[in-house]
């Protein structure tokens, strides 16, 4: 290295040596640097994406590690079974979103230099060519095998079912056993490990730890060829091949989720447990992305255990298993539930089943299941809610009217069916995808509800000719199947979007009745909807669908809908939206009082400083007028639904009113109240669980996919709302906390804040040095000289009754919040909680 000596770029100085002297005193992370380096210079010396950035420094462990590597070693079964364990550890990291630079690339005998992968000796069991067998027999075709179904997973991926940034990780394959090998060659080459490993267990000159470790890898090679097998079956292009595909899929899915399960109770526990496998030091470079600078740098990552892989492993293979129920649907109805469903798994899928899922349901606009149009869906949609009488009515129309309809209905069912497919697969994605999707589909939703409003007026004129004009827009008449059913699907979207928020925990405690307060309007509108089309679908006449009309529909959208399926279907979707809605309720008045007992707290509420207490004190005078903060974050919670004409959007000055109402009653009587409500809930579900026993043999089947997540939220809170009306059978019985108003606890609230801002400033109790004599004598009042002056004392002394009354007022206040908090700790400790494994978007609350 060369540097300039009088900075006049003509006399320079080789520094090498010095330079190579001075790094070798260094220690690990010291630096030397001159006085005019600063960090601008030190940060664009190298490029922020610059892999070396992100990577990691090699350690002297690391690089004693790397130094352990070596190809040629002759391994034993026990050290290839340890490799392969790490291998599915690598694996199911990967499918955690992970990166392969973190997980599959780590392997040295993955992405060893092309040069040196032994290719004539994978497989080939001659003694010439054979001089690693458990190294080219077992470990190169399993490694293969692993490659082959990274590569099914990564072609899943290219689908764009998903968002890179957030589910995949981007970067590029490196083709190494990922393409090379077709899938019969990879079939084949694990068929050969297994033929040997048994002649290795059926010999008699190989120690007995090897053949047992020959005995686990058996059953893994068997998992690992079931897997690869599923994949394929499952893969979009073989379904867009070979629709059946999916039911040979399921079955061999099946039998590898029972194989799995045999071998994570059986063999592979005593090999875990008899430290079986033997650890090879090297084989794995957890820093291996400085070989890659063209990929996307990434750190290393923690791969998952042993048991956490194949505890994954388990739970990917029963996700993937739920694709089975969509071959047994027979009704928009039951997709849109199982989709819902699938939604609300916990812990959420990985992303390469969420991704299937979808591609299995619909890929190109087209339903996988039966190759047809998405826009099938919508008529059988509309149909199910009773609007059979639309597409009979336009096959049959004739004139320039009639032609005019039926491309108006074409251009419907083409948005929907966008609309709908869209949706539906965004149940697929995380769950702060599917909120985001939700809300910006309800404008769509909102706009074609309108559109199909127009039209579904001029289907009634073609098809009632003899009616009014004015009996078109009325809807006791007309049953607005094409509008109904937008509007139907816009009230799921937002009651997807309002419930999603209380999985993500995206509101603030005190928001919680605000969202349970609006989700209690939309639930109740959409029971009212369903009230009306079932009214008015049980007026219409039957129809029957022409052959003509069902060649453009699903196989299982062909058959008709009877009027009694149309109006059960209509029913449990009214049963549905009256039991959330009383749900809802129930939940509104818990979180209010738990808001006014000071459970649920405002951020500033948790805080004291004098700043904080002057906010805390604006937002409890919210008879005057409320935080501006506090406004705009309602506006913000609840823009997506500003814009729509029904429901009614939410306004900050309607919640204060409805607040309003509730803060007149006592506490208690609104916990009462709202155990009553869920109990409501609770029996609406359990009545029409009676009537589904009473119906025909699917119907119970039915009721399980529409109800039963809900009814275990509905029962939880109902049971712990009993228990507290149990506690307190009467009012007068109840601890004095629950026995005030609203408005009287938003007032002690208030009080203790004042009181606190007063001991902030040094004020409570007011300001006595006014018109009070100094010194020795203060007990002893001068006479007032002039009128002004007893005008004075009189005021000082109003001034002193006037701070005494709100030092006392104060101290009552101070009582009173004691009280509530031992209330709240002790006798009726409320808390919350979601339950993922059953409903995660509903909280449990518990009254302890």
């Amino acid at each position: 290295m060369l540097v300039d000596a009088d900075d006049g770029f003509t006399d320079w100085i080789d520094i090498t040596n010095e330079l190579a002297a001075g790094a070798k005193q260094l220690k690990v992370g010291e630096l030397l640097k001159p006085d005019s380096l600063t960090l601008f210079d030190a940060m664009v010396a190298v490029q922020v994406m610059d892999p070396r950035l992100d990577m990691g420094m090699l350690t002297a462990e690391d690089k004693a590690e790397i130094a352990l590597w070596d190809f040629n070693k002759r391994l034993t079964l026990t050290d290839t079974l340890w490799i392969i364990d790490r291998m599915f550890s690598c694996e199911m990291t990967l499918h955690n979103s992970a990166a392969l630079l973190q997980t599959i690339y780590t392997c040295n005998y993955f992405t060893v230099d092309e040069n040196m992968v032994p290719r004539a000796a994978i497989g080939n069991k001659s003694e010439e060519a054979c001089g690693n067998p458990a190294r080219d027999l077992v470990l190169y075709p399993l490694l293969i095998a692993v490659g082959a179904c990274c590569a099914r997973v990564w072609r899943e991926y290219q689908n764009d079912n998903l968002y890179p940034d957030e589910d995949v990780h981007s970067g590029v394959v490196v083709p190494r056993f990922f393409t090379e090998y077709s899938l019969r060659d990879v079939h084949s080459l694990l068929e050969g490990a297994r033929e040997y490993l048994q002649e290795v267990i059926a010999g008699e000159e190989d120690a007995e730890t090897q053949k047992r470790a020959a005995g686990v890898l058996v059953e893994q090679i068997g998992i690992r060829d079931g897997w690869l097998r599923v994949l394929e079956d499952l893969s979009a292009e073989t379904l867009a091949e070979d629709p059946g595909a999916l039911r040979r899929g399921m079955e061999r899915l099946r039998s590898l989720a029972a194989l799995h399960k045999r071998y994570v109770e059986g063999s592979g526990r005593e090999a875990a447990e008899s430290a079986l496998a033997t650890p090879v030091r090297g084989v794995f470079d957890s820093k291996c992305m400085r070989k890659y600078p063209t990929l996307s740098p990434v750190r290393p990552r923690e791969l998952l255990t042993r048991d956490e892989a194949h505890a994954a492993f388990a739970r990917m293979l029963d996700d993937t298993a739920q694709v089975d129920e969509l071959l047994g649907i027979e009704s928009v109805e039951r997709m849109i539930h199982f989709f819902l469903r699938f939604s609300r798994r916990s812990p959420t899928p990985v992303p390469f089943v969420r991704s299937l899922v979808m591609s299995a349901f619909a890929t190109n606009g087209r339903v996988q299941l039966a190759q047809q149009s998405a826009a099938g869906l919508v008529r059988r949609a509309v149909s199910e809610l009773g609007g059979s009488y639309v597409w009979a009515t336009l096959e049959t129309a004739r004139g320039a009217a009639g032609i005019d309809a039926r491309e108006r209905a074409d251009a419907f069912c083409t948005e929907a069916a966008g609309l709908l497919v869209c949706w539906l697969k965004s149940l697929c994605q995380n769950p702060p995808r599917q909120r985001r999707i939700a809300l910006k589909s309800i404008g769509g939703w909102d706009a074609l509800q309108a559109d199909g409003e127009q039209l579904d007026m001029a289907v009634f004129a073609l098809a009632n000719p003899q009616q009014p004009p004015e009996a078109a827009a009325d809807p006791e008449t007309n049953v607005f199947a094409l509008s109904s059913w937008a509007y139907h699907m816009k009230l799921l979207a937002m009651e997807t979007a309002l419930l999603a928020g209380v999985r993500l925990k995206v509101y603030l405690d005190y928001e919680f009745a605000q969202v349970f307060c609006y989700a209690a309007q939309v639930f109740d509108a959409h029971q009212a909807h369903m009230e009306r089309v079932a009214r008015v679908a049980a007026l219409q006449p039957s129809t029957r669908q022409s052959p003509q009309m069902q060649m453009q529909t699903l196989p299982w959208t062909a058959r008709a809908v009877e009027s009694g399926e149309c109006l059960a279907q209509i029913e449990r979707w009214h049963v549905l939206a009256g039991a959330q809605k009383d749900l809802a309720t129930a939940l509104w008045l818990v979180s209010h009082v738990s808001g006014r007992l000071g459970v649920f707290r405002a951020p500033w509420e948790q805080r004291t400083t004098r700043l904080a207490l002057e906010i805390s004190r604006q937002q409890q005078q919210s008879s005057r007028d409320m935080l501006d903060a506090q406004r705009a974050r309602f506006a913000l919670r609840f823009r997506a639904f500003a814009q729509l004409g029904s429901p009614a959007p939410p306004s900050f000055a309607g919640w204060l009113a409805t607040s309003a109402q509730l803060d007149s009653h006592a506490l208690g009587d609104l916990l009462l109240h709202a155990g009553n409500v869920a109990g409501e809930a609770k029996a609406l579900l359990e009545r029409s669980r009676r009537a589904a026993a009473s119906g025909p043999a699917h119907a119970l089947d039915e009721w399980d996919a529409c109800f039963r997540p809900l009814y275990f939220v509905v029962l939880a809170n109902a049971v712990a709302l009993t228990k507290l009306r149990k506690r307190a059978p009467a009012l007068t019985q109840m601890p004095q906390p629950l026995r005030i108003s609203g408005d009287q606890a938003l007032r002690y609230r208030s009080q203790a804040v004042e009181a606190a801002l007063a001991r902030q400033t040094g004020t409570e109790g007011g300001d006595h040095s006014n018109g009070s004599s100094q010194g020795n004598g203060s007990n002893q009042q001068s006479q007032p000289r002039t009128k002004s002056e007893r005008r004075r004392r009189k005021g000082t002394g109003r001034q002193d009754q006037t701070n005494a009354s709100a030092a006392a007022a104060a101290g009552v206040a101070q009582r009173w919040l004691d009280d509530a908090a031992r209330l709240t700790k002790s006798e009726v400790k409320i808390a919350w909680s979601c339950t993922p494994s059953k409903h995660p978007d509903w909280p449990v609350f518990s009254f302890q």
